[in-house]
């Protein structure tokens, strides 16, 4: 049985992870700063770490045991604006010492990796994402390049907008050749599937509907 850790829980995409993992049978671990909104806690496979992602000793709480580690982490209205890469940056120190190698993370796909074609509504995105959401922009930024520079075996999953639904058949590509929004069931569905699938370590697919 896999134990996997998981960062960002209680956000819309993270709560599905939890029904997915468990669905799936795995042992879970979930960073929560507020537990009480952890849902499907009466699960005997799901343990709720009180902490915040910002404290390195909580991540490091969080990660112990775990084979796999996952991180919806996003933005959050009013929160802090460096969360992610906090976060990254504690990962990229507690994964080796603690002998853990597989990393997915979820950004958004105005995160630039080399190899991407972006079209015109790519630039526009980017743009807009640029002027009106500086803050967000840098932390997601930040936070893929320091998980891209470390030596562990990561995935970062990149996504255009999130919609609600059920899971729809999956683009996988570069940015420019995927489409314009994903739900987050299937952004669930991919993430999990890199627990153990080896085709996309180290490198950055961008996926959608």
């Amino acid at each position: 049985m896999t134990t996997l850790a998981l960062l960002g829980g209680t956000g819309r995409t993270g709560r599905l992870l939890i029904d997915q993992a468990l669905v799936q049978g795995h042992r879970l671990r979930v960073l929560a700063r507020t537990p009480e909104k952890v849902h499907r806690k009466e699960d005997d496979l799901l343990t709720v770490v009180p902490g915040d992602a910002r404290d390195r000793g909580a991540v490091a709480r969080l990660v112990g045991g775990a084979d796999a580690v996952l991180s919806a982490l996003g933005p959050v209205r009013g929160g802090p604006p460096d969360v992610m890469t906090l976060a990254a940056r504690h990962l990229v120190e507690v994964l080796p010492e603690q002998g853990i190698r597989r990393l997915i993370t979820l950004t958004g796909a105005g995160v630039p990796f080399a190899g991407d074609q972006p079209k015109a509504v790519d630039h526009v995105f980017r743009t807009a994402l640029r002027l009106l959401q500086p803050d967000v922009l840098r932390d997601s930024v930040a936070h893929a390049t320091l998980i891209r520079e470390s030596g562990l075996d990561w995935t970062v999953v990149r996504v255009p907008r999130l919609t609600d639904g059920p899971e729809g058949p999956l683009r996988v590509g570069l940015v420019g050749q995927i489409g314009t929004q994903i739900t987050r069931a299937s952004v669930s569905r991919f993430m999990l599937d890199q627990v153990a699938g080896r085709e996309y370590v180290r490198q950055a697919p961008a996926i959608s509907n």
